[in-house]
């Protein structure tokens, strides 16, 4: 049995869908909003607000008293600059709820916790963070992650830290930042894209394979408390652009190089101009060679 807390985001569908593929179990997927979730015999839909403390119960009582679970925990409040505007909301959800969550919840196999590179704070276009560097955020988001997983690792499950992810999304009741460029691509409308914002990135779809990877081979393979789950490329929101002209084959001079630097209206609080990550630990793990974006 999985269980997935904020089954219903981008990530979430992705881990459902990946679950159903690539297994033979029912999945508990808990989500604030269950509508438009993917509908299967093996998925469980469970309605659940994280900060109502009724609905964590009842989400409790479900995992504790069935079969033990595999528990992939996603859910965050994860706007940069609305953290920074609302601290108490985000300190409410990403840290409170968390560990009220953790203290119900026993009866599970292991647990596996999304966090972010943001985590590591500035770095260098030509240096990819290790899971042993010094955490030195820029952000108050990521002030919080660290806090977060400070909780995770405490209770002895496992960290799992993302890049920025791209894909379409599986909902049809809202779009990804993807299915918006591939919009404007096929209309034949310029789009203007970051080219000096650089991350590891990975699509949705190989993220979502490997957390169901690990939480599969948790027992068969040692795997480390903390692990970067990224791709090997440096890539910029540009990069991504141009590569979905091609997949839509539409003309490369539709992705306009812009600065997330030199406009200070596009964010209000700071962002890392270069959070690569270093994914050498989780491919040695799980015994990968490659970890590719695949758009």
């Amino acid at each position: 049995m999985y269980a997935v807390i904020g089954a219903n985001g981008f990530l979430g569908s992705y881990i459902i869908k990946s679950i159903l593929e690539n297994t033979d179990e029912k999945v508990i997927a808990a989500a604030r909003n269950i509508d438009g979730m993917i509908v299967s015999d093996r998925v469980i839909p469970v309605k659940c607000e994280i900060t109502n403390s009724e609905n964590v119960d009842n989400l409790a009582e479900i995992i504790n008293s069935g079969e033990p679970c595999k528990l992939i925990y996603l859910v965050t409040y994860n706007n940069i600059d609305l953290v920074a505007k609302y601290p108490k909301v985000a300190w409410d959800i990403n840290i409170i709820s968390l560990a009220s969550f953790l203290n119900k919840v026993d009866n599970i196999i292991c647990l596996f916790f999304s966090s972010t590179d943001c985590v590591y704070g500035e770095g260098k276009p030509d240096y990819r963070f290790k899971e042993t560097d010094p955490l030195e955020p820029i952000n108050l988001y990521g002030v919080y992650k660290i806090a977060a997983e400070g909780l995770i690792t405490a209770r002895g499950y496992n960290v799992l830290r993302l890049p920025f992810m791209f894909g379409p999304s599986l909902s049809p009741q809202k779009k990804h930042f993807y299915d918006k460029i591939a919009d404007d691509l096929r209309q034949g409308k310029k789009i203007e894209m970051f080219y000096d914002s650089l991350r590891s990135s990975l699509d949705y779809g190989t993220v979502a394979d490997l957390f169901v990877k690990m939480t599969e081979n948790y027992y068969k393979v040692t795997i480390p408390k903390i692990m970067n789950l990224c791709g090997d490329d440096c890539l910029s929101k540009y990069d991504l652009g141009l590569m979905m002209a091609d997949k839509c084959n539409a003309s490369r001079e539709l992705i306009v190089p812009v600065s997330s630097v030199t406009d200070g209206s596009v964010f209000i609080e700071r962002r890392a101009f270069a959070g690569l990550m270093d994914n050498s630990l989780i491919k040695n793990t799980l015994g990968i060679s490659e970890l590719k974006i695949k758009v």
